[in-house]
């Protein structure tokens, strides 16, 4: 019994000790997790916060900025390994980047590539080659077509001779079609039933000799339909096999062209990238880095580490008893520091000395001519910086309304900003806008209501009164591709597709800032077609195998804007292009119209009416015939746009100051 419970003890201290080390083990690796894990936990959260998924938003932009800096210090590798990544690379490597020859953005514009239409052009010409080379009749037919043909064609047997006298197929004397059987009543004597049996038999021969002649045409007439269908097959074989041979020799030819001009391309991008790396490289090496040291009476001295430099600095360090003692501490590297002793090093205490006071207001009394001060400089504004931003939204739902129509969600952004500088007789302004608008009708996809991009730059110098000589760059385009809905497979329009570029030379009569007259005689309109594999250039009045197409006229730009309450504001512009080349035919106008009702501080109402018409740019005309629409012509009609818009609205208005002496 004793040594039972002795046992049990000791099984009992070791299930405690078992029990404890497995616990503490259990706890030390949590922590050991908890440590590892703390950092990135942290990071997360900070993340998450900065990401604005949940409505977070930072106070201000640079405390948001100085965030993200920190969780980019802490994620990122450190700049050394960097750098040693980089050069090792670059020593091993030439090539950073790389490039597959599918993804050439223009193949159009490389030398010696095919374009689709081109191609199509020369199969139309290889199929016409290889028609015009063979002979039909020279074409052997193979005799199993013509086996069992008997079966093959429905011929006439001699019991249905009578089915071509039914089908009118032939036609019988008058004398042969009286009769069918011979009466019993015209049996008078022999001589009129010997004649009755002679018209029998001489029909019966004509509808006999009527059935071969049909069974033979039949004959012959299935025979042509199977050797011609041959001949077609045959020929249609062997000008597709012509045809896909020259389409694998073209897409040949356009690959090796693609992978040459993709290389050369590669090479020289990779060229300059490695010598814009050894730039930054450089540049990142050298930055410097601070740091600060202190001695035992908490001054300071700053040491700025910097590689490839071998500045130094003196500093005293003190023990508790105050003594000194100098050293010089040399910059090695950005990483790395020597500390040297200074040479005939004394230890000094420092003993505090006598001062007398200086009373400065009776010392320093200023003379009376130096208490006027002459203005040296003076500020001027040149530049004015200013913009508005608008984000409109419109919404319907409709279920079960008895009146009809269907849900609808549109939005639309419009972004305006200008730099104009204006100093002495020189005034230059320059604007830009982006509109860019989309719409859900119903339950169909999304369509693009409107998109835009425009840049205007105009220098003036002053001529005479209010009238300055100018010049003007205006570019138009839109960003993304345009469809003739609801078809979305073929774009219409598309990203410098087409582009509208307008440089002017004339002169501008601006009497105040809310109004502006320019007329330029010498006007450049270049209109321009980046893709014209997706996009049809010819509607936009490119000829065929073009991509951009120029005219030379005379342009007027008008734009004025009038507050017409103190909430409410109109703006319009107008601009016509008169081409020289057909100045009584050609022309082109731009009206926009826009009026703006500001509802608060950041909510207003746009109305927009936007009137354009452009001669090279071509509908269709259709034509009711035979119940059908038939296209009949093409010709320029004018275009119209309208918007109603209410939403949020923001609005910019800087100026740059800046210091001018004065002589």
């Amino acid at each position: 019994m004793p040594n039972f419970r002795l046992l049990t003890g000791f099984l009992l201290i070791f299930i405690c000790l078992t029990s404890g080390v497995a616990f503490s083990n259990s706890n030390l690796k949590k922590n050991k997790t908890a440590q590892t894990d703390s950092v990135q936990i942290r990071i997360d959260f900070l993340k998450r916060l900065l990401d604005g998924n949940e409505g977070w938003v930072p106070k201000n932009s640079e405390l948001e900025k100085d965030l993200r800096g920190l969780v980019h210090f802490i994620e990122d590798e450190k700049i050394d390994t960097i750098l040693s990544g980089l050069n090792n690379y670059n020593q091993l490597e030439s090539q950073y980047f790389s490039r597959l020859y599918t993804d050439v953005p223009d193949s159009l514009n490389v030398f010696g590539y095919v374009s689709y239409l081109e191609m199509k052009e020369q199969l139309g010409r290889v199929d016409r080659e290889v028609r015009n080379a063979i002979v039909r009749q020279e074409i052997p037919v193979p005799e199993r077509l013509f086996e069992n043909i008997n079966q093959k064609v429905r011929l006439l047997q001699k019991n249905e001779a009578h089915l071509l006298l039914e089908n009118s197929l032939v036609v019988l004397p008058d004398s042969l079609l009286s009769f069918k059987t011979i009466p019993d009543s015209s049996m008078i004597s022999k001589e009129d039933y010997e004649r009755f049996l002679r018209l029998d038999s001489l029909k019966n021969d004509i509808l006999e000799k009527a059935r071969k002649t049909y069974n033979n045409n039949m004959l012959e007439y299935y025979m042509d339909s199977v050797s011609n269908a041959y001949r077609d097959e045959y020929i249609n074989q062997v000008s597709m096999q012509e045809q896909e041979k020259f389409a694998e020799e073209v897409q040949q030819n356009n690959q090796i062209r693609l992978q040459q001009y993709n290389d050369s391309v590669t090479s020289l991008v990779n060229s300059q990238l490695s010598a814009v790396l050894d730039v930054l490289i450089k540049r990142a090496e050298i930055v410097p880095a601070d740091l600060w040291i202190y001695n035992l009476d908490g001054d300071s001295t700053q040491m700025r580490l910097r590689k490839y430099d071998r500045h130094s600095k003196r500093v005293f360090i003190k023990n508790e008893q105050k003594d000194s003692l100098g050293i010089r501490i040399q910059n090695i590297d950005k990483d790395a520091i020597k500390i040297l002793i200074d040479d005939g090093v004394t230890f000094t205490r420092f003993a505090e000395k006598q001062k007398k006071d200086f009373k400065f207001q009776e010392q320093l009394i200023p003379e009376k001519d130096l208490r006027k001060v002459k203005q040296l400089y003076t500020v001027s504004t040149p530049w004015i910086l200013g913009g508005n931003g608008t984000v409109g939204f419109t919404q319907t739902y409709l279920s079960n309304w008895k009146k009809g129509g269907q849900s609808a969600l549109s939005a639309l952004m419009v972004l305006k900003g200008s730099a104009n500088y204006s100093a002495d007789k020189v005034k230059w302004e320059n604007s830009a806008e982006i509109r860019n608008g989309w719409m859900k009708p119903g339950g169909e996809k999304i369509q693009k209501n409107d998109d835009k991009f425009r840049f205007t730059s105009r220098f003036g110098v002053s001529a005479f009164k209010k009238w300055y000589y100018s010049a003007e760059l205006d570019f138009e385009t839109q960003f993304f591709y345009g469809y003739k809905y609801p078809d979305r497979d073929n774009p219409i329009s598309g990203f410098l597709a087409p582009s509208r570029t307008f440089l002017k030379f004339g002169l501008d009569y601006k009497p105040n800032k809310n109004f502006s007259l320019f007329l330029s005689p010498f006007t450049s309109k270049t209109v321009y077609v980046r893709d014209t594999v997706k996009i049809d250039a010819s509607t936009f009045g490119i000829e065929p195998g073009k991509k951009r197409h120029w005219e030379p006229g005379l342009n007027a730009d008008l734009k004025y804007k009038v507050q017409i309450m103190e909430d409410i504001s109109y703006e319009t512009k107008y601009k016509m292009f008169i081409n020289y080349r057909a100045p009584f035919s050609k022309f082109d106008i731009d009206w926009e119209n826009i009026f703006v009702m500001q509802l608060n501080d950041f909510i207003n109402m746009r109305f927009m009416l936007h009137f354009l018409y452009d001669d090279n740019v071509k509908f269709p005309i259709y034509e009711e015939q035979n119940g059908e629409q038939v296209k009949i012509g093409e010709k320029a009609k004018w275009q119209t746009k309208e918007f109603i818009s209410v939403g949020f609205a923001y609005k910019l208005n800087k100026r740059i100051y800046r210091r001018e002496r004065i002589n």
